[in-house]
């Protein structure tokens, strides 16, 4: 079995950090739950480009990136057990040391990450954990398993045979030890 695990939105709580760049720089007070679907920026009318030129200054700020939730090594070991797991995240290349600092900080720079271009639903895994609505529906079209990772912006995306949302990654390991592996 191989998983690929996402980054941004399953494992680190970047958009926090990012609404919180924006916020202070527009005199706004948009929250978390406010972002409501994935390309949210539009509604704000500001470009792709501008969208991630603050995601670069959110990762710049990687201290201040909190995990999406507590005890992620021994939530990413469970998950192991499973088969293995890499780290897949399109982060582009200018946030990559960034990156790597936040994953050694929370215990996971030990981690196999996978740094991707292309559409992942064209990777080589089995089961995808991700916050993407675009990501999931692209990868149960390529006939493979998502734990959609329950996000504000993924709300509207509904559970099939091969997309099941979770609330934290414990529910990302039993629906793959149960539905997928049937164990």
């Amino acid at each position: 079995m191989k998983i690929a695990l996402d980054l941004d939105g399953v494992l680190a709580d970047s958009i926090s950090v990012w609404l919180m760049i924006w916020n202070a720089s527009k005199g706004s007070s948009l929250a978390l739950e406010d972002v409501k679907c994935w390309d949210f920026w539009k509604e704000l009318g500001i470009t792709s480009g501008e969208f991630h030129r603050i995601f670069y200054k959110a990762w710049k700020n990687w201290q201040l990136i909190q995990p999406t939730e507590p005890n992620l090594v021994s939530k990413v070991i469970m998950l192991e057990e499973l088969g293995r797991v890499d780290i897949v995240t399109s982060r582009p290349k200018n946030t990559r040391t960034y990156v790597l600092k936040w994953l050694e900080r929370h215990g996971l720079g030990n981690k196999n990450i996978v740094f991707v271009k292309s559409n992942k639903s064209e990777l080589d895994y089995d089961v995808y954990i991700d916050d993407s609505p675009i990501n999931a529906e692209e990868i149960a079209s390529a006939g493979k398993y998502v734990a959609l990772y329950d996000r504000p912006w993924n709300r509207d995306v509904k559970d099939t045979d091969r997309i099941k949302r979770i609330m934290n990654l414990e529910g990302a390991y039993l629906f793959i030890k149960g539905h997928i592996l049937g164990r």
